[in-house]
């Protein structure tokens, strides 16, 4: 028989739980445990609380094992342990809204290790398990997921003057009928699925056969910044040359239109070849080039375009390349996509 003996912070902890909890199952737990750490039988304990001698005996094992954080198994939905009050929940809530570099932590995300240092600094209080960091996390309006890429180089303050120049120059462009202002970027997909997640039956080796290929295929896109519709164009290689054959190809679709690009200062949009389409009687006179801020590719609304169509193609494996190429095609030419610098 399970013999258990409980020190008196726990005994403190559990009779708190006992008493306080507001969930019937930690209620039960901490009483069978308080009960059993007296000598009491599990026959008694199970009688007493209205559950099978085995219920008890897991309980017991599990504390056994675990100790405090086998209380709160299961229960995803309570705060675990109930040491903060109200009052300095909220207070944690305030400085979870800013980031801890502001509070002598050199990190720019909280993550459980610096929150413990924090709420033990601060109130002296430590958790039994992370789950409970986790609770005053999601409590602070925080998540958990993969942060967004960030670029040292990348200057906020420089990309919102630049945006608003940007702003002031399409501003009469965007109100002249004789104008038409596109977003533009390229975009490259392969035959190759991104399977970003799938349902595997437990304890088995994880494997994905997959078709794995060469084949690929580079994009250039212009988002229409009033009417909203895409222009898709192949292009074979990500250059220079192949730019200027692709967007000459776009603008025939307004031929009496003067036309605006916006993109970013990669190297295939720029250059002496460029230039020279851009002059006067050449492929691209009609055209008028803005360059976006550098490290900025979240301001182009064209990269939401690719970030959704990619999720619709993800976890979808194709038996030949022309019918990936058809899809993202059908996906995304002459299709409507409300996206706005």
């Amino acid at each position: 028989m399970i013999q258990i003996d409980i020190s008196d912070d726990e005994k403190l902890l559990l009779r708190d739980y006992f008493k306080t909890s507001p969930i019937g199952l930690i209620r039960h737990k901490a009483q069978a445990i308080i009960m059993r750490s007296q000598g009491m039988f599990i026959l008694n304990i199970a009688e007493a609380l209205f559950v099978s001698e085995r219920t008890v005996e897991r309980w017991i094992k599990d504390f056994s094992r675990r100790r405090m954080a086998s209380i709160f198994s299961g229960r995803i939905g309570n705060e675990y342990a109930a040491k903060l009050t109200r009052e300095q929940k909220e207070a944690i809530k305030k400085i979870l809204a800013q980031k801890p570099s502001l509070y002598g932590l050199p990190k720019e995300f909280w993550d459980v290790p610096q929150l413990k240092k924090y709420v033990y600094a601060k109130f002296g209080q430590v958790y039994e398990t992370d789950r409970s960091y986790h609770f005053l996390l999601e409590f602070g309006n925080l998540s958990f997921k993969v942060p967004d890429r960030f670029n040292v180089k990348r200057n906020e303050q420089k990309i919102a003057v630049r945006m608003e120049q940007i702003y002031e120059e399409i501003l009469p462009y965007m109100e002249d009928s004789n104008w038409e202002v596109f977003c533009s970027d390229e975009t490259r997909i392969q035959l190759e699925a991104i399977t970003r997640r799938a349902w595997i039956k437990k304890g088995e080796k994880t494997v994905l056969k997959v078709q794995r290929t060469d084949d690929y295929q580079n994009y250039l896109g212009f988002l229409n910044q009033k009417t909203y519709t895409l222009h898709v164009f192949e292009i074979a290689w990500g250059n220079l040359e192949e730019v200027i054959k692709a967007t000459g190809e776009f603008i025939t679709l307004y031929p009496n239109k003067k036309i605006c690009i916006i993109w970013d200062n990669a190297t295939c949009h720029k250059g002496i070849l460029m230039r020279q389409a851009l002059s006067k009687g050449r492929v691209l006179e009609r055209v008028h080039l803005i360059n976006l801020p550098p490290y900025a590719p979240d301001v182009n609304p064209i990269e939401h375009v690719w970030n959704t169509t990619k999720e619709q193609l993800s976890n979808k494996q194709d038996y030949s390349f022309q019918q990936t190429k058809q899809k993202f095609i059908a996906l995304t030419n002459n299709k409507f996509f409300p996206y706005q610098i």
